[in-house]
C-alpha cells in the first residue's frame, strides 16, 4: 500500500497530462490518468513505457459521415462477424445520427431521391 502511495505522488508531481490526444476525461464516471494508474494491479512505474493509443472516441470522429439516400440506414459494425448486432437507424431529421454501437455516423443525403436504404 506503501509504494502505491509513493507511487501516485510520483504520477501526480510530474503534471502528466490525460493522454497525449485527450486532455480531459471525456466521462464523468471515467477517473484521470492519475488517479486510474494506482494501486496495486498497476506494476510499471515508468509512464513513458506505457501504451498510449489515441482515444476510440477520436478515431470515429475521424471517419466521415456517410451520406445515403434512404430515410433509414442499418448498421453492423461492417466487420462481419466482428461487428455488432444489426440496428436501424431513422434518418428523418436530416441530422448525422451515430450508431449505437460503433459509433458510425449517417447522414440522409438533402440531393438523393432514392427511397431505399441501406
Amino acid at each position: 500500500m506503501r509504494s502505491a502511495l509513493l507511487f501516485a505522488r510520483r504520477c501526480y508531481s510530474t503534471g502528466l497530462a490525460q493522454s497525449s490526444n485527450r486532455a480531459v476525461t471525456w466521462s464523468k464516471t471515467q477517473a484521470s490518468r492519475q488517479a486510474a494508474m494506482t494501486g496495486p494491479r498497476f506494476e510499471q512505474t515508468n509512464m513513458a513505457l506505457q501504451p498510449n493509443p489515441i482515444a476510440a472516441i477520436d478515431l470515429i470522429a475521424a471517419v466521415p459521415v456517410k451520406m445515403v439516400a434512404g430515410r433509414k440506414v442499418s448498421c453492423d459494425g461492417g466487420g462481419g462477424a466482428l461487428g455488432h448486432p444489426k440496428v436501424y437507424l431513422n434518418l428523418d431529421d436530416g441530422e448525422a445520427v451515430g450508431c449505437g454501437y460503433c459509433g458510425l455516423r449517417f447522414q440522409k443525403d438533402p440531393h438523393a431521391h432514392g427511397h431505399g436504404h441501406h
